[in-house]
């Protein structure tokens, strides 16, 4: 049985990446001209890898007996992202991955349990290939560039 210090940091986990940008990006319907359809494509292919991932931590929790958090709602600052541009986007998504891999290294360097640390371990590296993949796509869109 995990302590519960150990619980509520894995729920807090789960909360944070349920409702990071990326997942908030599936529902806010980015615009961008026919040159974009493949980047938005590639776009949605990360979020539901990282659905997926979600779910699957879930199922980590529940297996542990941890009851499986409510999310609440998304954070009220990334509702000035609805209906931008993928081109806009794309940057911001970069820097919240970024924030996303360090809250998780943070959160590793915390646990003691391996089992958990293996779990956070499959986070990180599935974040790590979403910011290579992000910027290789901030890297095709030249005016995207982070300044």
């Amino acid at each position: 049985m995990l302590d519960a210090r150990t619980q509520t940091r894995l729920q807090q986990i789960l909360r944070r990446e349920s409702r990071s940008l990326l997942q908030y990006v599936s529902d806010s319907f980015p615009w961008t001209n026919s040159d974009g359809k493949d980047a938005l494509g590639q776009l949605q292919t990360l979020i539901e890898e990282e659905r997926s991932a979600n779910a699957a931590f879930a199922k980590f929790l529940i297996r542990h007996r941890i009851p499986v958090p409510h999310l609440g709602p998304y954070p009220v600052a990334f509702t000035t992202l609805n209906f931008i541009s993928l081109d806009h986007l794309l940057p911001l998504l970069v820097e919240a991955e970024r924030r996303g891999i360090a809250d998780l290294e943070k959160d590793f360097l915390g646990l003691t349990d391996s089992e958990c640390r293996l779990e956070i371990e499959k986070f990180l590296e599935m974040k790590r290939q979403h910011l290579k993949a992000l910027e290789a796509l901030v890297a095709a869109h030249p005016e995207t560039a982070l300044t």
